[in-house]
């Protein structure tokens, strides 16, 4: 009887877990599948925020892959000055590290900023120097040396400025001395006898978005902003007048006459009474100037026209060898200063003093025997397309054709050599 009632009572409890198993098995299903979503959606989650930590970490690595040629180190300046071959002074400052040095002798009583962000007054220099040759934007120039885009600007100006101070030593009309050893070059160079060099002007592109509000006052003939640099050039290439500043729509002739160049030339001011006898007529000294610019006394050019005689014609062929010098400086200039062809780095305010530190420190350059290399002139002639000007047939007083024809006899008959 026991266990009789022992093994119904096991069948009771039997059948009771077999129905509360039946009567809680869908719920457990659903709790299994729910459990197993979840860890899927759990996965799912973890992976997709290692593939968004793997894209960042990518980008961040690709991005300091791309910009590490870009960037340099603090010391960058301080391996430069120490490190640098003489082909990489070359490139980078357009000059030799020991002419580096004499200006920076020169020029830095003259620098009033001595700390930018302490910026030794070296640094400011080479900054300066390196924007200018490069032509790069005032940011690029800052990742270099680590210094901000504006300190940049502020560098630039100021050193620009501190170089006009020595400007009375290497860019200045030439004394009595110095004038007649310039006259005995540019003849035994460029043909002509009693020349004191050649008039010329170039355009400086401007960008548009230095400009004030009278832009389209800077728009020249080819349609693209510009200010103009009109220089006089000796026998060497070396600048000894600029007149910088004038907006690119402004005429050649208009800058000249407005110059005070032209002023001490009319008044007879310009040169020391100098003459010289050619073929039976007394020569002052003069200057060559292309055919924008009007004639004067001691301004001559070529002749215009095609019906002109074979005498006119080999003056003219000998104009255009002379007038060689004014061009090969501009080119050099442009070369070592790209800045003069890849837009202005600065504001239109302060580019005058920039255009100006560019033609001293050509000066310095030629005068220290620096060398151009032929890729930087290529480049700096693709930069920029210079317009073409527009002709000048105004001649100014008689003496001015009286002295062109004497010329061109001396030319038809040139003086036997001793």
């Amino acid at each position: 009887m026991a266990d009789w009632s022992l093994t119904f009572t096991a069948l009771m409890y039997k059948m009771f877990f077999l129905r509360a198993r039946r009567r809680h098995y869908p719920r457990q299903l659903y709790l299994n599948y729910r459990l197993q979503f979840e860890k899927i959606a759990e996965l799912q989650r973890l992976k997709s925020c290692l593939n968004v930590e793997r894209f960042f970490f990518v980008r961040t690595f690709l991005q300091s892959c791309l910009l590490r040629k870009r960037r340099r180190s603090p010391m960058w300046w301080e391996h430069a000055k120490n490190k640098f071959s003489h082909t990489q002074w070359l490139k980078y400052l357009r000059m030799r590290k020991e002419n580096f040095l004499m200006l920076v002798e020169r020029i830095t009583p003259s620098i009033t900023m001595h700390s930018i962000q302490n910026v030794s007054i070296e640094k400011q220099i080479a900054i300066a120097l390196v924007s200018m040759a490069s032509g790069k934007s005032n940011a690029h120039i800052g990742r270099i040396f680590h210094v901000s885009k504006s300190d940049v600007g502020i560098i630039i100006e100021e050193v620009c400025e501190a170089i006009k101070t020595v400007m009375p030593q290497y860019l200045k009309v030439p004394g009595q001395f110095d004038l007649e050893k310039n006259i005995k070059a540019f003849e035994k160079k460029w043909g002509f006898p009693q020349c004191a060099g050649v008039l010329g002007t170039i355009h400086v592109p401007v960008q548009s978005s230095n400009l004030p509000e009278n832009a389209s006052d800077y728009l020249n003939n080819n349609n693209e902003h510009s200010m103009l640099l009109q220089g006089v050039v000796d026998a060497s290439y070396k600048f000894w007048d600029v007149n910088i500043g004038w907006p690119g729509i402004v005429p050649e002739s208009k800058v000249f006459t407005s110059s005070m160049l032209w002023l001490k030339g009319q008044d007879r001011n310009l040169f020391p009474n100098m003459y010289r006898e050619i073929c039976n007529s007394m020569i002052p000294i003069y200057i060559l100037a292309g055919t924008s610019y009007p004639l004067s006394h001691w301004v001559l050019g070529p002749f215009l026209g095609e019906s002109i005689s074979a005498k006119e014609k080999l003056f003219n062929e000998k104009f255009t060898f002379a007038y060689n010098a004014i061009e090969i400086a501009f080119k050099r200039l442009k070369a070592r200063w790209n800045c003069l062809s890849h837009g202005s780095i600065c504001s239109i305010e302060v580019l005058p003093s920039v255009i100006s530190a560019c033609c001293i420190l050509h000066n310095i350059c030629e005068v220290n025997n620096e060398i151009v290399l032929d890729d930087w002139i290529m480049k700096s002639e693709n930069n920029f397309k210079q317009p073409i000007p527009s002709p000048c047939s105004t001649v100014i007083g008689p003496q001015a054709e009286n002295t062109r024809m004497a010329i061109t006899e001396y030319f038809v008959n040139p003086p036997l050599k001793l």
